[in-house]
């Protein structure tokens, strides 16, 4: 079984080219979004010996102005609470890769997953965790970028009270 992708994987905790080649991870975890640091604190509170490769910690929310449907908070920002997600998981003893693209994810002997990345290295783990998360998907027209937090939203769902009693146009439908 072979799985091939891109990933644009910034580097912070570089493994030694011996550690690589011996070390086989519990857990790596593709992402280092909220689903990602979930998945983190899990295994890392079960004492697994965990590998995340993520292009930045907080993900999407770290382009959230506000949250407010978020138990537990009335109202934080996006990156108030990405710091949150990212102190927690700080706690442990984490491998954090960051920098990196993720080149291909393949099965060999003995079960081991394979992680081949751009900088040549070959990491092992026993599991693979995939929160890669997602993107907006944008119109790409005049003023989009510009209008971003004003009056341009992604999220129907999180944004509509903000629009209660105006005219507004919804492009799409989430994975429309």
């Amino acid at each position: 079984m072979t799985l091939e992708f891109k990933l644009d994987l910034p580097l912070t905790n570089a493994l030694s080219a011996e550690n690589q080649q011996n070390t086989v991870f519990d857990a790596a975890i593709l992402g280092g979004g909220p689903a990602g640091m979930t998945a983190a604190v899990y295994a890392l509170r079960k004492q697994m010996n965990v590998v995340m490769i993520t292009p930045d910690l907080g993900g999407q929310i770290l382009k959230t102005s506000g949250v407010e449907n978020y138990m537990g908070y009335q109202y934080i920002t996006g990156p108030e609470l990405s710091a949150k997600f990212s102190e927690q998981i700080r706690q442990f003893p984490l491998t954090l890769l960051q920098g990196e693209s993720v080149l291909s994810l393949s099965q060999g002997a003995d079960n081991v997953f394979l992680i081949a990345t751009d900088s040549q290295r070959t990491l092992k783990s026993r599991t693979v965790i995939l929160a890669t998360g997602k993107r907006w998907r944008k119109l790409n027209v005049p003023g989009e970028e510009t209008y971003l937090g004003h009056g341009v939203v992604y999220c129907a769902v999180c944004d509509a009270p903000f629009f209660k009693g105006l005219p507004v146009v919804v492009a799409g439908g989430g994975n429309s």
